[in-house]
């Protein structure tokens, strides 16, 4: 997700909200399209926007879908998604657009737009629920470590850390200065890292029996597992921004998508393995949670780091997603000129109480992931990347039906032709059908209707 993402939590909503605010469809040149980033440097933020909190949810994902299988099926998910990701900046380039909304739009017309728009605050809202579940679980253990209060209902864990925190936060007009506090929380999820795989390397007798025992299964519990893994590898509506930064080169663009990618994939496999070798069966949807709370000062540490951490973290992601809702509804855009402060009011209270509401259910944060992978990833990272390049390379009488908006009535908005290749049309139909296979069992899996 989240989750694909999934990212690193607060400069993926800064991004996001750049993104947003960017126009629909423009030139990518800016500064004559020369580069004002490196490959390396854009490599490592890419690299930061993909790992995030998310990462605690993985060994999960080895556990629904096994090991051999489930590694094989991370590897693809990256590398397919690392297609799409450069297939992204390649329709940028062939289009003339500057965003994701900018490409989707000049396929489908501007209403078309408007989906981009749906998933990403979609995206954005169900991030913060995850959050409120992830920082829930670090509190309540730390409380347990710190005062013995054992099992402190969830509910007013949640409630109270969102009337006296997350809600105040969400209602701040600048919040620009919480985009400087992303280092902490990637320097904690760093932390976290090397003390599980130093954990699993030091109960290494152990941990083998677990992943041995786990080590070949296949079964439909890989659309689980896929679905977390879309989360993971999910950072597609910053593509043409690095794109841009890159000086709109297709071959830089390639190589710091294939280090960024590949560098993912190896702490993601390595984290995964050894949560699941530590933990085997009784492994949770929050790695983190496995550990108890007598004598683990490091762990502790970690749940209080991480908490502080996501709590401020959630009021950059909820903006993204609250100004997302506002573009999509010209009613509320009135709304914000005529009352500014009662709409603003209205669109932070309203929404922060359902997502706490929400995050009072649900316990399991791999649920929401899940989920989230398995409907948003699939459509920002499979479906619709692939569906843009097969309307704009349609030959003349199909690309006239893709160029009628995709929603509702009104003109047809002029499509972009795009010279196709014969292979890359079939392999973004596998694409397509890949998607929407993973949506619909992922998504019956993740609810365990099967």
């Amino acid at each position: 997700v989240w989750l694909k993402n999934s990212t690193s939590v607060r400069q993926l909503a800064s991004e996001q909200l750049s993104a947003l605010s960017s126009s629909g469809r423009g030139a990518m040149g800016g500064d004559d399209g020369k580069s004002t980033a490196s490959v390396a440097s854009c490599s490592v933020n890419l690299t930061k926007n993909l790992i995030g909190a998310g990462i605690f949810s993985l060994p999960t994902a080895l556990l629904r879908g096994s090991l051999v299988p489930g590694v094989c099926c991370m590897l693809f998910t990256g590398v397919v998604q690392g297609s799409s990701f450069v297939l992204i900046a390649f329709l940028c380039q062939q289009l003339n657009c500057s965003s994701y909304r900018g490409v989707f739009s000049a396929a489908f017309g501007k209403r078309g737009g408007d989906v981009v728009d749906v998933c990403i605050m979609t995206n954005s809202l169900f991030a913060c629920v995850a959050y409120n579940i992830l920082i829930t679980d670090f509190l309540q253990k730390a409380m347990e470590g710190l005062f013995g209060w054992v099992d402190v209902p969830r509910p007013l864990v949640i409630w109270t850390l969102t009337l006296t925190i997350t809600l105040p936060l969400s209602h701040a007009r600048d919040l620009s200065a919480l985009r400087y506090t992303s280092m902490l929380g990637l320097a904690i999820i760093g932390f976290v890292f090397l003390y599980i795989t130093s954990d699993f390397l030091g109960n290494l007798p152990a941990a083998k029996e677990n992943l041995q025992k786990h080590a070949m299964r296949v079964d439909i519990g890989l659309f689980t597992t896929l679905a977390l893994c879309t989360g993971a590898f999910q950072a597609h509506y910053n593509s043409p921004k690095f794109f841009k930064e890159l000086g709109c080169d297709l071959q830089a663009h390639i190589r710091c998508v294939i280090t960024s990618f590949g560098t993912a994939f190896c702490i993601y496999s390595l984290f995964a393995i050894s949560g699941l070798g530590l933990f085997g069966d009784s492994l949770l949807g929050n790695v983190l949670k496995n550990y108890p709370v007598e004598g683990n000062y490091a762990v502790l540490m970690a749940w209080l780091g991480m908490a502080f951490a996501i709590v401020f973290t959630y009021p950059l992601v909820f903006t993204t997603g609250r100004e997302s809702l506002i573009g999509l509804s010209p009613a509320l855009q009135r709304a914000s000129r005529s009352s500014p402060m009662l709409t603003h009011v209205a669109t932070t209270s309203g929404p922060v109480a359902v997502i706490a509401l929400v995050s009072c259910m649900v316990e399991d944060v791999s649920l929401i992931t899940g989920l989230l992978g398995a409907t948003i990833g699939a459509c920002l990272c499979w479906i619709f990347p692939a569906s843009v390049y097969l309307a704009v390379t349609a030959p003349p009488s199909g690309l006239q039906d893709a160029s009628a908006p995709l929603l509702g009535r009104g003109p047809p908005m002029p499509a972009s032709r795009v010279e196709g290749n014969p292979a890359l049309r079939a392999y973004a139909r596998g694409m397509v059908f890949v998607g929407f296979s993973s949506m619909a069992v992922g998504v019956s899996k993740t609810l365990g209707l099967f």
